[in-house]
């Protein structure tokens, strides 16, 4: 069978199949290409490509034609999702030293790295002197830490970690790109960590949808001599149901490439590609969900109902419809956005995928695993209901008939706000068919 070009759930490290990015690969490097010498911190939900990226900065074709010096600029990677609680500053940087000594070219100064690597005990000082050292050879070092919120969540990483750690960033020749699912101040184990100067360092880049014109080259390229061509309506489709994510859309034109291999016809093929996206979506819908806090999973179920409601797969919505449904919408979307779960144009908004919505239906409906019946949660719950009017209170009680009980908390919340309630009643009784 032949090769299909679209590869999913791996990071991708040659650049030839790396798309998109553009804004925030310049971003970076212009950075530190700058006297400077400054940091960046690249903020990226699940599966948006952020490791990709990293492989991508820190090959040595990039690192050229960027106009720095591959020989003088030494980009380490690291991945810290390995990073456990046991983990101390000094196993940090015996790692990092270490990994120094193997990339650096200049004898001097890689024995210096390891010899430093192999110290019981590292404090800001004997790095300052490694990094003074590295500065007299003329070197600069870049170091790219994945999944850092691993450490800023750690214990074991103190505010003087933090300290000096923006010390040397400032003063030495060493640049820090950091990967994390939310920004990094919002992920510390303490406040004395989160109101450490450190994070002021950092330009937050944030790894949003594709562009449709990066959507779109990353199809036609990927397709260049394989002899298969997606028709304009398989396209549309398939931005429909990727909403421009570089995951989900890979994921998506894996499974129609497929589809065309085996020869199925047109209406087979779209059946094939379809289940199996949904099949290969679903964890990830529930991992995004799950990250979610309560007034976003209210938003976005805002956002499926309305589509549902809508029976269309390309309306937008604009933020005096959505707060009129749940009055905090504007300050929520700003999130989800940063998230790559929505897709705005002209300050109208619609989830990124319509198969997330559908999702998001199917989990807030669903009552099979519910351990009583909604009479019995009912007659146990009444005070929760006693919020509401008379008339409101039955009204509720039929929509929370429909509604899986993890979620009736959820909803009830959501509707004892005065300023939604009415419209949001209406909303879920007819898109649930109450």
């Amino acid at each position: 069978m032949q090769a299909n070009p679209f590869t999913y759930g791996n990071p991708i490290s040659d650049p030839a199949r790396f798309f998109g990015r553009r804004r925030e690969i310049e971003q970076i490097f212009s950075r530190l290409r700058n006297a400077e010498f400054e940091s960046s911190s690249v903020v990226g939900e699940y599966r948006t490509g952020k490791t990709s990226l990293f492989k991508y900065l820190s090959h040595p074709s990039v690192i050229k034609a960027q106009g720095l010096d591959p020989r003088r600029f030494v980009f380490l990677y690291d991945d810290l999702g390995m990073l456990s609680k046991a983990t101390t500053p000094t196993r940090f940087w015996q790692r990092l030293l270490r990994k120094i000594s193997r990339k650096v070219g200049e004898p001097g100064l890689k024995a210096i790295a390891r010899e430093a690597g192999k110290a019981k005990t590292i404090d800001t000082y004997t790095l300052a002197d490694f990094f003074d050292i590295v500065d007299e050879q003329g070197w600069h070092v870049i170091l790219l830490l994945d999944e850092f919120e691993n450490v800023t969540k750690s214990p074991a990483f103190g505010p003087d970690f933090f300290t000096g750690l923006r010390s040397l960033a400032i003063h030495r020749p060493l640049a820090l790109i950091t990967s994390s699912r939310r920004e990094l101040i919002d992920l510390c184990h303490s406040k004395e960590v989160s109101s450490s100067p450190f994070f002021n360092i950092f330009a937050n880049i944030n790894l949003r949808l594709f562009t449709p014109e990066e959507a779109q080259e990353l199809i036609s390229k990927s397709l260049q001599g394989t002899g298969v061509a997606f028709t304009p309506t398989e396209r549309t489709a398939l931005f429909q149901v990727s909403g421009y994510h570089p995951f989900f859309l890979q994921a998506a034109c894996h499974f129609l490439f497929e589809a065309h291999v085996k020869g199925l016809a047109e209406a087979e093929r779209r059946r094939f590609w379809r289940k199996e996206f949904e099949e290969e979506a679903t964890p990830h819908f529930k991992q995004y969900w799950g990250n979610s806090d309560d007034g976003e999973k209210i938003l976005l179920t805002v956002l499926a109902l309305l589509e549902r409601k809508g029976q269309t797969t390309d309306r937008h919505f604009g933020v005096d419809e959505l707060n009129e449904l749940y009055s905090r919408s504007e300050v929520t979307l700003i999130g989800l956005e940063k998230r790559g779960l929505l897709l705005g144009q002209d300050d109208r908004y619609r989830l990124f995928s319509t198969v997330f919505g559908r999702w998001i239906i199917r989990e807030m409906t669903d009552t099979a695993g519910d351990e009583q019946t909604f009479e019995a949660w009912l007659a146990s719950s009444k005070s929760s209901l006693d919020r509401f009017s008379s008339k409101a209170r039955s009204e509720v009680a039929e929509i929370l008939s429909k509604i899986g009980s993890q979620y009736r908390d959820l909803v009830i919340n959501w509707l004892a706000d005065p300023r939604n309630i009415a419209a949001a009643i209406g909303l879920l009784r007819a898109a649930l068919n109450v």
